[in-house]
């Protein structure tokens, strides 16, 4: 495939901007929303907070309906629908309102100010644990394939009629889709929303993306079980489509495919798709935020407003830096490379070592922009991992299981510890030094038993031993983030540059404790890093998956249409996979 250009950096005329590397060291293992009231128009009496009663979605008396997602407001969610309508999408139906919706969100009471901001919605979270979830998954898988189907017939006027408005009949902007009768409203003429006002619907779903919308939040909002749907539906339709071209592209012949290979054009830049302009070596750094924004949980975390810049009030925070990116990367319609200015400035105050130009290792630099978001969230200490609900666990964290055995009496010293990366050895120096292993071979000698040897006292037959020791993953993370470490420090500092063999899909059930699991774990590439140059001076560069499933590579502000094959015959150092099954 011939290299397309989607955006290009502006020439620099500083010849160092490109230069970082890797640090000699080696690599360790609210406030309050202003008050809103919902001005429905109708009759309806006013309860004792004097906001006027909306069926289907009343203030708790003494309180006030939650505007912008602010928390320490109680509010009582009762939708009834009876209606029974169908939406049909060019042979598709959605029959979302089978069934009787009487008490659909009945006895729901939201206190806010008793939930962790960090869960997500707590509209979307209480309905999940009512009587309603059946109906209401049920509900959101059907809106969700007329969204995915509906976003692959754009030049389809069946497709347009379904998605326009039922009010304006505007055809062109985003509309939402109620989740709990057939209306469809728009969201720039407000239609949406004064559906939810009228009739108590506070769920809406994008007929663009499948995405839900809150209406008591005023945001979209994440949550892991609806993701799980949206994105297995889009999984199937994707391999559906790839199943088509592989079959089309099977009947041309070879000078038929060369000719749409050359005549072929990238798809234009969308949201997230743009790249960081270099601000004097600071290439480490745009990559590691490729990284974050690349990453689906970790973007949805932020879209959905977990981390509101606009009402933080810490200093120097890292995490309003990564809120203010995400928010220019995914509204702006601008696509030149951004200068992290803010972002750089904020880190330099926050870690002296990083202050200055220069050059810096980028598994360094992750490692300290997750510590820095697990201390801008709400959680607890990162010492109590295990119970920790900030993104960065909830997303990095697994479990190693230490098991040392005495060749004595057989006893197991089991040990547990967290898990946030995992840095792999390309050598085996036991059998050939100079041969570079492959990644399920690096794993493989990671997890494989070996004998210490310092003795060991074992506490149960009271003997000094020779004993034997294995590392295994108690519990995997949702997003694997591998180090390959090519940077030697022994007698003399040295790079491997050798090409280290990695796969597209990665089945890490053979690294696990295996009384733990059984079913396979796979996850999927949507990252990799790489270090061109020497072990104290050199370039970083890209390659990052987006939500289409296209790769690109990003060098700084210039981003370049890839492809799978470019991508697995780069010279990776970092890795970054996702799990294909959230269940």
């Amino acid at each position: 495939m011939s290299t397309v250009i989607v955006s290009r950096a502006p020439p620099s005329n500083n010849a160092n901007n490109k230069r970082a590397s890797p640090s000699p060291r080696s690599s360790a293992s609210s406030s309050s929303g202003s008050k809103r009231k919902f001005n429905s128009g109708s009759t309806g009496p006013s309860d004792s907070s004097g906001y006027r009663s909306v069926p289907g979605l009343k203030a708790v008396p003494g309180s006030a309906m939650p505007a912008n997602g602010s928390h320490g407001n109680t509010v009582t969610v009762n939708g009834n629908d009876t209606t029974n309508g169908k939406r049909s999408v060019a042979g598709t139906t959605s029959d979302r309102n089978s069934g009787s919706w009487s008490g659909y969100l009945s006895g729901i009471n939201v206190d806010r100010g008793l939930v962790p901001q960090s869960i997500g919605c707590v509209h979307v979270k209480q309905l999940l644990s009512s009587s309603s979830q059946e109906l209401a998954l049920k509900s959101y898988r059907q809106a969700v394939r007329v969204a995915l189907e509906l976003r692959d017939r754009t030049t389809n006027l069946s497709a347009f009629q379904v998605r326009r408005c039922r009010t304006c009949n505007d055809l062109l902007t985003t509309t939402l889709m109620c989740l709990q009768c057939p209306y469809v409203g728009c969201k720039k003429a407000k239609h949406a929303e004064a559906h939810a006002r009228d009739v108590g619907h506070i769920f809406g779903i994008d007929s663009r993306s499948g995405n839900l919308y809150c209406f008591g939040c005023k945001d979209y909002v994440y949550n892991f079980t609806l993701e799980k749907i949206r994105m297995d539906k889009e999984d199937f339709l994707e391999a559906k489509k790839l199943k088509k071209r592989r079959e089309m592209t099977s009947q041309l012949s070879p000078d038929d495919m060369k000719l749409v290979e050359n005549n072929s054009q990238a798809p234009p830049c969308q949201a997230g798709l743009r790249g960081f302009q270099n601000m004097g070596s600071t290439c480490f750094m745009s990559v590691i935020l490729q990284s974050l924004i690349h990453n689906p949980i970790i973007r949805n975390d932020f879209l959905s407003g977990s981390h509101d810049s606009r009402q933080c009030q810490r200093e120097n925070c890292l995490g309003c830096r990564i809120d203010e990116i995400f928010t220019e990367f995914f509204t702006s319609p601008t696509t030149t490379g951004y200068g992290p200015a803010l972002l750089l400035t904020t880190a330099w105050k926050t870690q002296r070592s990083l202050a200055g130009y220069s050059e810096q290792d980028a598994h360094e630099f992750l490692q300290f922009i997750l510590d820095q978001l697990h201390a801008t969230s709400d959680a607890k200490s990162a010492s109590d991992v295990d119970y920790c609900g900030c993104i960065v666990h909830r997303t990095f964290c697994g479990q190693f299981q230490s098991d040392i055995v005495c060749p004595n009496c057989k006893n197991v010293t089991m040990t547990i510890d967290p898990l946030m990366d995992l840095s792999l050895e390309l050598r085996d120096r036991k059998s050939d030094a100079s041969k570079i292993l492959g990644l399920q071979q690096c794993l493989e000698k990671f997890t494989s038993q070996e004998k210490l040897e310092t003795k060991y006292m074992c506490s149960f037959c009271s003997t000094r031993q020779e004993v034997t020791k294995q590392l295994t993953i108690k519990r995997l993370p949702l997003v694997l983030s591998i180090q390959l470490k090519r940077f030697e420090h022994a007698l003399k500092s040295n790079k491997i540059d050798d090409h280290v063999p990695f796969p597209m899909e990665l089945d890490m059930t053979p690294y696990t404790t295996k009384s733990q699991f059984k079913k396979r774990y796979v996850y999927e590439l949507f990252g990799v890093v790489c270090h061109q140059g020497k072990i104290n001076t050199g370039h970083y560069t890209c390659s990052m998956k987006n939500r289409e499933g296209l790769w690109f590579n990003f060098d700084d502000a210039m981003v370049t249409l890839s492809s799978e094959k470019q991508v697995l015959a780069s010279r990776a150092y970092l890795l970054f996979y996702i799990i294909k099954d959230l269940s």
